[in-house]
Parts: structure tokens; C-alpha cells; sequence
């Protein structure tokens, strides 16, 4: 039987070190109340939209829905950052609006964030109502 001289050096070399990204400082999530009446609530929110704040998201927009006008309008324009988990929020929120009888609507403004997720979004959803 013969041995190959390398086997005994396996795992004997240390890897190099791979360097982790420094992690980020906790994201921001703000909102505000610009318009309310009987009929409608116009809240704005800035700031960054990602994993950490996406339930602040919804909180949000449920505290709104509880007093059930006929339109909640969420104002993103102000808003930098927006990930998945802001699109979930909003799928959620979006649920939650239309078992309250209550018009959502998402307006993105100036945020670039946004409108690109968003548009997306639309892209997937009018795919997926091509195949059925």
C-alpha cells in the first residue's frame, strides 16, 4: 500500500483571513402624520427601509388603518434605502388595508429606492398574471 506524502499536511496550512464588512450603524425609521381627517391620513416616512425597520413600517401603517379612513396615503418620498423586507412590509400592509376597507396607497415621490422597488414589483406581479 503506498501513501501519498501530502496526506499528512492536509489542513495543516492556515486559510487566509477573510475580512467580514464592518457591520452598519442601525438603520432609521421615521414617520409623521401630515394630513388626517375623517376621510383620509397622509403619513410621511424617512429614512431607510431594510430588515431592522420594516416592522416599524407596518406598526405604522396598522396604527393608521385602526381608525379606518377611507384612504391611508404613505408618503416614501424621503425614503434612501429600500429592501425586501420594506416590500414585505408593504405586501402585509397591503393585506391588512384591503381586510379594513381601506385604499392604501404607496406613493414613492422622489425616492429612487423605492420607485425602483416598486417597479419591480409591478414587473413581477404583471408576470405572473400572464401565465394564468
Amino acid at each position: 500500500m503506498t501513501t501519498h506524502p501530502r496526506l499528512g499536511e492536509v489542513g495543516t496550512t492556515a486559510s487566509p483571513a477573510r475580512h467580514l464588512p464592518s457591520p452598519r450603524a442601525p438603520a432609521d425609521l421615521h414617520s409623521e402624520v401630515r394630513w388626517r381627517s375623517s376621510e383620509a391620513i397622509v403619513v410621511r416616512v424617512t429614512g431607510e427601509i431594510d430588515t431592522c425597520t420594516a416592522m416599524g413600517l407596518e406598526r405604522t401603517v396598522r396604527e393608521h388603518l385602526r381608525a379606518r379612513p377611507a384612504a391611508l396615503r404613505v408618503d416614501m418620498g424621503e425614503v434612501s434605502f429600500f429592501g425586501a423586507a420594506g416590500l414585505r412590509a408593504l405586501h402585509r400592509a397591503r393585506l391588512l388595508a384591503d381586510d379594513a376597507g381601506v385604499h392604501l396607497v404607496v406613493d414613492a415621490g422622489g425616492s429612487l429606492a423605492v420607485q425602483r422597488a416598486l417597479d419591480l414589483l409591478d414587473r413581477i406581479c404583471a408576470a405572473s398574471s400572464s401565465r394564468a
